[in-house]
């Protein structure tokens, strides 16, 4: 299968390039303003991100299916203002969350993932985008003491921004972190980065982050210190604490597409071709972990024992030192994107095959 628009980087458009041409091709707009569609078999479709939080599981993929799976095991699918593929969730309590994907969108739930409404779209973003771009360009050319550099930078974002504006809604954004129901982040392809103050009624662009290139932004994620961690494309790690953008870091040169904080503060971030690092110090100092795979990693979940479960483009692998990874492989070899635990010790994994329940059980066979 292709994906005729975009090139496939990341965990979420890796999802989309195993998505049916015919999904892509559906006009922008009819994405943006029609509802997904309810159907039966949305469990056993595309599922790119999940999240456990009181008891429940909420789920989010293709097509613009969001599935609540409640704490007696049925799972429902939510109303969705949008036909497009989502690609990351985040929940800051058990109410208030929020969802991101193709075309710009930003979605809210203020109700535990049962019902959602659009707060940001690519039409939007395109316009919040190319001001900010103008204003700088505009600024800079006015300061007979402005850093050529500078200025050739902008007027690069002017002519990239302004491309993709032509281009209609299509800036995908690929990853939402929140710090309260209030303050987040939302991450996306061409270094979008996006902040908002009050819950996502209203965002801004975030210039701050050294990327002059523009390089696709993957995964985002707030530290137990307070610092906030960005990385993507090309390996680059961006840095935030007490509030300033730090020196970026070029970690690997594999694309990264996803970060995790364990328990004890350690930070791990993995991506292509089985790139592994972690940090012991919130993101100011990395180590590599030797890798045993060539497949790329999409995600990784702390079990109660404290050993860590990544999925990947493989499957399954599993570690307890952090310095081996043993390759599990559950029978229908499927492409798993992520994983969240169950109150009752097992877990489920979304992927390119939908939701999959392993019960505590079958994760021991596997283990063993």
């Amino acid at each position: 299968m292709k994906m005729p628009t975009l090139a496939c980087w990341g965990l979420a458009l890796s999802l989309a390039c195993l998505l049916p041409a015919f999904a892509s091709a559906t006009p922008l707009s009819d994405r943006l303003e029609r509802p997904s569609r309810l159907t039966d078999t949305a469990q056993s479709g595309p599922l790119v991100d999940i999240q456990a939080m009181a008891g429940r599981l909420v789920m989010v993929g293709a097509d613009g299916h969001i599935l609540v799976r409640q704490v007696d095991g049925r799972v429902e699918q939510a109303k969705v203002p949008v036909d497009l593929l989502l690609t990351a969730v985040h929940f800051v309590d058990d109410q208030h969350g929020w969802a991101v994907g193709h075309d710009g969108v930003v979605l809210h739930s203020d109700d535990g993932g049962a019902s959602w409404r659009k707060q940001l779209d690519g039409r939007t973003l395109n316009a919040l985008l190319l001001k900010w771009a103008q204003d700088t360009v505009a600024q800079l050319e006015a300061d007979p003491a402005a850093d050529v550099q500078a200025l050739d930078n902008a007027r690069f974002a002017l002519d990239d921004i302004s491309a993709g504006a032509a281009a209609g809604p299509s800036r995908p954004l690929l990853d939402v972190w929140f710090r309260s129901a209030s303050e987040g982040w939302v991450v996306g392809a061409y270094g979008t980065v996006l902040h908002t103050s009050d819950g996502g009624s209203t965002w801004d662009y975030v210039p701050g982050l050294d990327n002059p290139d523009r390089l696709h932004l993957n995964t985002v994620l707030g530290l137990s210190n307070g610092d906030l961690l960005i990385a993507g494309e090309g390996g680059k790690l961006y840095r935030q604490s007490a509030g300033q953008w730090q020196p970026p870091q070029t970690l690997t040169a594999a694309s990264l597409y996803n970060l995790v904080q364990l328990r004890d503060g350690q930070v791990l971030a993995m991506g292509f071709g089985g790139a592994l690092l972690r940090s012991q110090d919130a993101g100011q100092h990395w180590q590599g972990i030797p890798p045993s795979i060539t497949s790329s990693l999409y995600g990784a979940l702390q079990l109660a024992d404290d050993s860590v479960l990544f999925t990947g483009q493989v499957g399954l692998l599993y570690s307890t030192d952090l310095q081996r990874l043993r390759m599990l492989q559950p029978r229908n070899k499927a492409i798993w994107l992520n994983a969240a635990g169950l109150p009752d010790g097992g877990l489920a994994l979304v992927g390119n095959r939908g939701l999959r329940l392993l019960g505590r059980d079958e994760i021991k066979e596997y283990l063993q």
